[in-house]
């Protein structure tokens, strides 16, 4: 192998490698490591843009003023000039106020990895062209993704504010008051959910598990069986599956719920009416009920409720869709509830607030699925029966 001779003085003179040489490479690479760390942090796209601009390079062709609108720093030119967030800023700058574009472009800044700046464009649309519960929902949804809860928490209250009986609405604000830890709203907001849902075979399963969990998260094991016993009863040929019925077993060995959890069975004419009522005892006070399957939870008027001594806060957050319309309500707990035979203690209710005979002349209240579901219940031409499973 042929090695060079530093003192060669038949070829040209070379200089041996100094110190100083050695440290001046080593120092090269250190920066060039650090660069390229920085690079990968911030991200190329930005060093790109902040190279143009140390030549002199407009960095971004939109003015800045689009972006300032929605309260938003300016997005790295290959990100604004990739297709199709380019052609939805094209769209906005002539149209600030097209939907159809505003939801897009919100949509893809949240595929490109500008979730929250996705959000804000939705804000603003809701804010400076028309108020949008629409907007706003997708809005808290990805705040949420983000896990920015209370950022998520304030724009679900806009959307109560606007649109409070919209049912839709309230499973989103359910998940966020239940990843706050503030449990008891959750539940006001599962409730207003389900009350004001015309058919409880719309809604998902995943509903009532995660109300579920939110009795859960309070202790309460035998209030956690109500959701989950709801949901089989709804359509139990899909939803009485084996694991239902294991979580059920689980939660009622936990909360020790055996005791008058349900008891007894009995059968009652239906009286050959589309709308069947009874006689319904509420902690020892007997009044007119309409055995409502459609109701998720017994629901009491606020005269009755007084009559039951039924413990009330007071703070009527619920929301409820009656044979009157739409009513404040409170979650409430009955001590024990007896139709002829049958009774069940600590069944979860609901009371209606003011309104004048808000579930009809002479009813009290609606035997809901907070009781039936504890019992097998089936309904025939001439009667209908139910007993403790």
């Amino acid at each position: 192998m042929l090695k060079a001779d530093w003192e060669d003085r038949n070829g040209a003179r070379l200089s041996p490698p100094s110190a100083w040489n050695r440290y001046a490479v080593a120092i090269l690479v250190i920066i060039a490591a650090i660069g390229g760390a920085v690079i990968e942090r911030i991200g190329p796209d930005v060093v790109a843009d902040h190279a143009r601009q140390l030549v002199g390079l407009n960095p971004d062709a939109v003015p800045g003023e689009f972006y300032s609108r929605f309260d938003i720093e300016p997005l790295p030119r290959a990100v604004a000039d990739s297709d199709p967030i380019d052609k939805h800023i094209a769209a906005l700058r002539r149209e600030p106020c097209d939907w159809d574009s505003t939801y897009l472009f919100a949509g893809d800044l949240k595929q490109s990895g500008y979730a929250r700046e996705g959000a804000k464009v939705l804000q603003t649309f809701s804010a400076k062209c028309k108020p949008s519960d629409t907007a706003l929902y997708t809005a808290a949804d990805i705040l949420y993704g983000l896990s920015d809860l209370p950022a998520a928490l304030k724009i679900s209250d806009e959307i109560s504010d606007m649109s409070p009986d919209q049912p839709q609405f309230y499973y989103l604000r359910a998940l966020i008051l239940h990843d706050l830890k503030r449990y008891k709203e959750a539940l006001d907001a599962y409730d207003s959910l389900l009350g004001l849902t015309g058919d409880l075979a719309a809604l998902n399963g995943e509903v009532f598990r995660r109300m579920s969990l939110t009795y859960v998260a309070l202790g309460q094991y035998c209030e956690a069986m109500t959701p989950l016993r709801t949901w089989i009863s709804i359509t139990p040929s899909t939803n009485d599956t084996p694991a239902a019925r294991a979580i059920i077993q689980a939660y009622n060995a936990k909360g020790k719920c055996q005791g008058n959890y349900a008891s007894g069975k009995d059968h009652f004419p239906t009286q050959g009416k589309d709308i069947i009522t009874a006689t319904v005892s509420v902690n020892g006070v007997p009044g007119v009920f309409v055995v409502d399957t459609g109701a998720s939870v017994v629901t009491l008027t606020g005269s009755f409720a007084a009559k039951t001594k039924l413990p009330l806060s007071g703070d009527a957050t619920v929301r409820m869709q009656a044979a009157g319309g739409v009513f404040l309500a409170e979650r409430s707990s009955a001590r024990q509830l007896r139709v002829g035979h049958v009774e069940a203690d600590d069944v979860e209710a609901i009371v209606l607030s003011g309104g004048d005979k808000p579930l009809g002349d002479g009813i009290d209240g609606l035997l809901g699925r907070s009781f039936l579901s504890r019992f097998d219940v089936t309904f025939g031409q001439k009667e209908w029966r139910i007993e403790s499973k």
